[in-house]
């Protein structure tokens, strides 16, 4: 009897050591996880300034190349100029994703968005014999953070883009209202997703090491159209091309 009462005692002495432990990792994992989302959040700030230093610096180089031109290099420092200011938001928004601070959702007209990306990129995809289709019809309004969301379709077009480069194809954009909100795609006949790696397509620093990429742009993306309470889904054929599907609220006054 001794004996059981002793191995009792001396059970509940591991168990009280185990939880014991279990706290401290526990507290230990709740100090170092402001400091894990911080490092998430420059990962992903370094992701989208590369995405807008690029085009800045062709601008640049236009106006360069170019100095008797007057107009053109007003028209190439204008828009590094927008590139500039575009790229110092985003290390606020960034930064508001990774503290999940709330971001000002204003109303924005969709195909309005949709120009200035492509302004911000500043590439002719006919060169890269691209066809671009866009179907949003002017009175398409989305409530959202504007500098955020417009990072979002640059991410997603620039990745079509990328998937198109070795033969072409075409990329389109529609989008439409429906009764829970506004649906938005953007898809490519580019080289497609193998199924393996579409399970794990917005997962932070997954990539196949194939494109250049560090895998944070689509991470990006997601934790971007969550902060709008929206969702975001792809769908692709490997060798046929991709589609991303996002899904916004409803807007409302």
């Amino acid at each position: 009897m001794a004996d059981l009462l002793e191995q009792r005692k001396t059970l509940h002495r591991r168990v009280k050591d185990i939880e014991e432990k279990y706290q401290a990792l526990e507290d230990a994992v709740m100090r170092l996880q402001p400091l894990a989302n911080l490092g998430m959040a420059w990962a992903m700030t370094a992701h989208e300034l590369n995405n807008l230093l690029m085009p800045v610096i062709n601008y640049s180089q236009l106006a360069l190349q170019n100095p008797a031109d007057g107009v053109l290099c007003e028209k190439a420092i204008q828009k590094s100029v927008l590139l500039g200011e575009r790229a110092a938001a985003i290390l606020e928004k960034t930064m508001m994703l990774a503290s999940e601070t709330p971001m000002k959702k204003e109303k924005h007209s969709l195909d309005l968005l949709l120009d200035n990306v492509f302004i911000c990129i500043g590439r002719d995809f006919k060169k890269d014999k691209i066809q671009v289709i866009q179907e949003v019809a002017e009175h398409i309004e989305i409530r959202a953070d504007g500098v955020a969301i417009q990072q979002v379709f640059m991410n997603l077009i620039l990745n079509a883009r990328h998937a198109m480069l070795e033969r072409g194809g075409q990329l389109k954009i529609s989008a439409e209202e429906t009764v829970d909100g506004t649906s938005i795609q953007i898809s490519d006949t580019g080289c497609g997703i193998e199924p393996d790696m579409l399970k794990k397509i917005f997962t932070p620093f997954y990539t196949s090491g194939k494109d250049g990429g560090n895998g944070l742009g689509l991470a990006f993306c997601r934790k971007v159209i969550e902060a709008h309470s929206g969702f975001i889904t792809v769908e692709s054929d490997p060798g046929c091309g991709t589609r991303f599907k996002i899904m916004l609220p409803k807007y409302t006054i």
